[in-house]
Order: C-alpha cells, then sequence, then structure tokens
C-alpha cells in the first residue's frame, strides 16, 4: 500500500510490539467501562483502536479494533458483526488519517463502518431501525471524543517509540 510508507511506525521491536499489545489491551479494558449517560451507555475504547490506528496503521487499527469488542460483540450481544464493523473503523481510520485531520479521520471512518452497522443490526441481528438510529448517534458523540482523544496520544506515542 502505497500510503502505508512513512506514515506509520513499524511493529519490528520489542518497544512498539508491546505498545501495540498495550493499546489492545487498553482498547478490551474499556469496552468494559461503561458510562451511563442520562438515557445513553457510553463506551470509549475507539480512543485505543484510533490510536493504534493512527500509530501503526490500517491492520493494527482493524486488529485492535475486532479484539476490543470481542467480548461484547460474542459473549453480551450475540452479535458476531460488532467485531468486523470495529475492524472496519479501525482500518478506515488509519486510512484517513493520512489524508486528514486525526478527528476528522475518525468521522470519515465511523462513516465507513456505518452502512455495515445498520444493514448488520437492521437485517441480520433484527434490531428495530429506531434503536439502530440511536446507537449511530451514540458512536458519533464517541467517535468524536475518541478521535479527539487518540488526536493528543498518538503523536506522543510516535515520539517516545521514535526515541527508542
Amino acid at each position: 500500500m502505497e500510503f502505508y510508507d512513512n506514515k506509520f511506525l513499524p511493529v519490528n521491536s520489542f518497544a512498539s510490539a508491546t505498545a501495540l499489545v498495550s493499546l489492545a489491551v487498553v482498547a478490551f479494558a474499556l469496552a468494559f467501562a461503561v458510562v451511563p449517560f442520562m438515557e445513553w451507555r457510553l463506551h470509549f475504547f475507539q480512543a485505543a483502536v484510533f490510536t493504534a490506528s493512527f500509530v501503526f496503521g490500517p491492520f493494527a487499527g482493524a486488529a485492535v479494533g475486532a479484539l476490543a469488542s470481542s467480548w461484547s460483540g460474542l459473549i453480551v450481544l450475540h452479535n458476531p458483526y460488532v467485531l468486523a464493523g470495529n475492524a472496519i473503523l479501525g482500518f478506515a481510520a488509519a486510512y484517513f488519517y493520512t489524508r486528514m485531520h486525526p478527528v476528522k479521520a475518525a468521522v470519515a471512518a465511523y462513516a465507513v463502518q456505518l452502512p455495515w452497522l445498520a444493514a448488520t443490526d437492521i437485517f441480520l441481528i433484527g434490531m428495530p431501525g429506531m434503536v439502530v438510529a440511536g446507537i449511530a448517534l451514540t458512536l458519533l458523540a464517541e467517535n468524536l471524543l475518541c478521535g479527539a482523544i487518540a488526536m493528543s496520544v498518538a503523536p506522543r506515542l510516535k515520539a517516545l517509540l521514535g526515541a527508542a
């Protein structure tokens, strides 16, 4: 992939591998941290997914996205399509990160993920459209905030690993 060259750090050292695994563990842990806000239940594992995407590239972002949602998607929700949706989010975030502002990249990645989310939740899982619309709006807010967090963390992590 041409956009991959010199934009992302390779996972070719113990330090970078440890950082990537740490982001995956943080993302997985954050999937359990649910913050109730009015009628919404917010989670912020996307911050680690976006950070992995912005630092290590699309495949790392996809892997962290799938891992982060594995427990909730498979065990809690019984919706395996969530894993693929978050892998799409992580991959697309890295792709758009090379082309635009990080928060815009997070929102663009969400826009790529949204048709998958709607199609699988409505047609394959059988959720009502209004429920999916509420989930979609909540995810938009979460992704905006998590994109801003990753925008702050990713350059620092790149600098730290680049110096190692």
